[in-house]
């Protein structure tokens, strides 16, 4: 179960998550999270160009030749369509991006904000992407998502080989959409993030911001069941993560090394599996579902 857990970085360079009052780890810490996660067998690590020194400290501090599959995003590309030679740029920013991370070999790049996908100067991104997956360094090339016109997009743009998206308890709209199952069938990976909302999902309603206060009976009503079962909050929302044969590998982001060896009991000694209470659960505005959607005072 563990090969398909993936360590998300976004906090190793910056304080990032509603329920984080820690911070970003310090540079000891990051270290022993990542040498934990080598020798439990986490499967892969989910990294970003634009993640303030995430890139970096990986490369400081996660042990030659491990085997981890190391997934990274694009830089920025707002301006692709007036870059005098975009495609070489792009394909120079994976070459920085790999010379941070000290590897010469990613398993995959994502295009970070699908909606560039639309733009002017699209096909110099994708071009750029193939021709970094013909040199030989990174095995699939893909995307990240918000919602399914952002993955229609990518699947009329090129064949992805992963997709990363939000997908947990409240959040299904990936999951039943047409165009993820094309994708799924044709061999395409999928990278669910957002297993835990920005650790919403781990919080006591009573504690959540006021914007969330049209969801907190929903959220305690969910939390309440999975008391019934006898399932906390962590093991819940792995558990349905996890219990999906057609997604490959959950994305789940730390704080420390306690948060860390906290989520890996929880994923493997829950036996992963599918709960249709909580999959059709209450309906709930895309806008509480959508961190870029939430307030500054909310994040």
């Amino acid at each position: 179960m563990l090969a398909r857990l993936g360590l998300g970085t976004v906090q190793f360079g910056m304080h990032y998550g509603i329920s984080n009052h820690l911070g970003s780890p310090g540079e000891t810490e990051i270290a022993a999270i990542l040498e934990h996660a080598v020798a439990s067998g986490v499967g892969y690590l989910d990294t970003a160009f634009a993640y303030p020194n995430s890139e970096a400290l990986i490369g400081r501090h996660l042990a030659p030749g491990s085997n981890l599959k190391i997934v990274t995003k694009t830089a920025p590309v707002a301006s692709i369509g007036t870059t005098r030679d975009p495609k070489a740029a792009i394909l120079d920013a994976v070459a920085s991006s790999m010379d941070r991370l000290r590897v010469d070999r990613l398993y995959g790049i994502l295009v970070h904000h699908a909606t560039v996908l639309g733009k002017p100067g699209w096909e110099s991104l994708v071009e750029a992407l193939d021709e970094a997956r013909s040199r030989g360094w990174v095995s699939h090339i893909g995307a990240s998502v918000y919602n399914e016109a952002e993955l229609e997009l990518v699947e009329s743009r090129f064949k992805p080989g992963i997709v990363q998206g939000p997908i947990n308890v409240l959040d299904t709209r990936l999951l039943s959409s047409k165009c993820f199952a094309r994708l799924k069938a044709g061999g395409t990976e999928m990278h669910a993030r957002s297993v835990f909302l920005q650790g919403l999902l781990l919080m006591q309603p009573s504690a959540m911001p006021a914007f969330f206060a049209p969801v907190r009976a929903a959220l305690a009503s969910l939390q309440a069941s999975w008391a019934e079962q006898g399932t906390c909050p962590l093991a819940a929302c792995l558990g349905f993560v996890l219990g999906r044969p057609d997604i490959d590998a959950a994305i789940v982001g730390v704080n420390s090394l306690r948060e860390f060896e906290e989520v890996q009991s929880a994923a493997a000694s829950r036996p992963a599996r599918r709960n249709t209470m909580l999959e059709s659960g209450p309906s709930i505005d895309p806008r509480f579902l959508d961190p870029s959607l939430w307030p500054s005072f909310a994040h």
